[in-house]
């Protein structure tokens, strides 16, 4: 990954150095279209811009389709870079873990955001941008909290387990 000893001198290195970080991230890709990529760049726009005085310290790829293309989306108006990916239905791009990991690391990218839907909650994609070349960190929660929280037995357990009021068992 991008570490603090291999990140290159940025404001955000420095950042997560005198926060306690270990993972420089400045260079995101987003698994996602629509209304979930604009906002996710507007809210870390508006971030970095409050924590570093530069709304374009963290840069965006994006993902985009030959119809998301076609209409001129304001996701891709708003990112740095974009990549065209196959179009279609979502197991051609947005849900298609490997073409996501391959584009992750084909752009240099330090972490993938897949939103909502989609790739969101499949397990193999923290999974396997952890085990790519590059170490790419995935901006959500890791496989195994996926797994268990996404049964509804096994979420049932660990609610149980923390002492969360549950419904008894029918």
């Amino acid at each position: 990954g991008n570490t603090i000893d291999t990140a290159t001198n940025h404001t955000v290195r420095d950042f997560v150095k005198d926060h306690g970080g270990h993972t420089v991230i400045t260079r995101v890709l987003i698994a996602n279209n629509g209304i979930a990529a604009v906002k996710e760049i507007r809210s870390v726009r508006q971030w970095a811009y409050a924590t570093f005085g530069d709304e374009r310290a963290i840069e965006f790829v994006v993902m985009a389709t030959p119809e998301d293309l076609k209409v001129n989306a304001e996701y891709i108006r708003m990112a740095d870079q974009y990549v065209e990916v196959p179009g279609g239905t979502n197991n051609n791009n947005y849900a298609n873990v490997e073409l996501i990991v391959d584009v992750a690391e084909r752009t240099g990218a330090h972490a993938v955001w897949a939103g909502w839907g989609h790739a969101s909650e499949n397990p193999l994609l923290p999974e396997s941008l952890r085990a790519s070349k590059s170490k790419i960190v995935f901006i959500g929660p890791p496989g195994s909290a996926m797994r268990s929280l996404g049964d509804k037995i096994s979420s049932t357990i660990v609610a149980q387990h923390a002492q969360v009021p549950t419904m008894p068992w029918s």
